[in-house]
């Protein structure tokens, strides 16, 4: 079982490791490094100050990277599920600008402050400042391919394109077989969407409602969709869903290696 203490701030101090990251247990031994942050849905941490001196863990939720342009708009870099690691970096759109984490639901944190675990370093195996940068460059590694990748889609691919894979890539991380395909709670608004796509509310609803009238999706509710072919919508696309998720059933879903009617005959469940 995971335990807390309260910090006089408000945070999660972390007790018994909940955090099952390379970089947490890098920091169990300077419970002083990291602490758990609660953000109910909307809420927003800057994370504009400074590169890298502390980083986050996403536990439990989604959230949103996001930076705001001088005319008040909103474009959102990434979307952060459980497992993922966020670390403010910086933008090239200056410092009128602010750059934040936007709670998209509640979500769990764990904050890193890696200035105060390279100081508190104690040379053990874990602890020491090799493994860390060791970890971290992994960490980058993996940020710098999605970047790629989304440079990819918001620049070569068109809006029914970005739609589509948008809605494989949030099945393949965050859904769940059901009898009718693949079946995704998803706690974002249609701006939500159009700011992390480079398009507009319209042209996310339009969309929608042309994918809804192939049949090959369907939106039982305004926060919910279900794949009913999703290996149909990848043949769409001229670039494979990236693979993100842990849930195996899924991506042999997505891949076409399992068919929906295994789903429906229990195969899966």
């Amino acid at each position: 079982m995971s335990s807390y203490n309260v910090s006089i701030n408000g945070n999660l101090e972390c007790g018994e490791s909940m955090c099952a990251h390379r970089l947490c247990r890098s920091a169990q031994s300077t419970h002083s490094s990291r602490r758990h942050k609660m953000l109910r849905r909307g809420d927003r941490l800057d994370i504009s100050e400074g590169f890298c001196r502390k980083i986050w863990v996403i536990l439990s939720g989604m959230t949103a990277i996001c930076i705001g342009l001088a005319d008040g708009r909103r474009q959102i870099l990434g979307i952060e599920t459980a497992g993922n690691v966020i670390c403010g970096v910086g933008t090239s759109a200056g410092p009128r600008t602010g750059e934040w984490i936007e709670a998209l639901c509640d979500t769990m944190l764990c904050e890193l402050d890696l200035q105060t675990m390279v100081q508190m370093s104690d040379g053990s195996r874990q602890g020491c400042p090799e493994a860390l940068v060791s970890e971290l460059f992994n960490v980058m590694h993996q940020r710098l391919e999605e970047c790629s990748a989304h440079l990819v889609t918001l620049g070569r691919l068109d809006s029914t394109e970005r739609v589509t894979l948008f809605l494989l890539d949030m099945a393949n991380r965050i859904g769940r077989p059901v009898n009718q395909g693949i079946y995704v709670e998803l706690p974002m608004t249609r701006e939500d969407i159009a700011d992390y796509l480079g398009l507009n509310t319209e042209t996310i609803s339009r969309i929608f409602t042309r994918l809804k009238k192939s049949k090959l999706v369907q939106f039982p509710a305004r926060n919910a969709y279900s794949l009913i072919d999703p290996a149909a919508l990848q043949r769409r696309l001229p670039l494979p869903v990236p693979e993100t998720s842990t849930n195996s059933v899924v991506r042999e879903f997505l891949t076409g290696s399992t068919s929906p009617q295994s789903f429906r005959d229990g195969a899966c469940s």
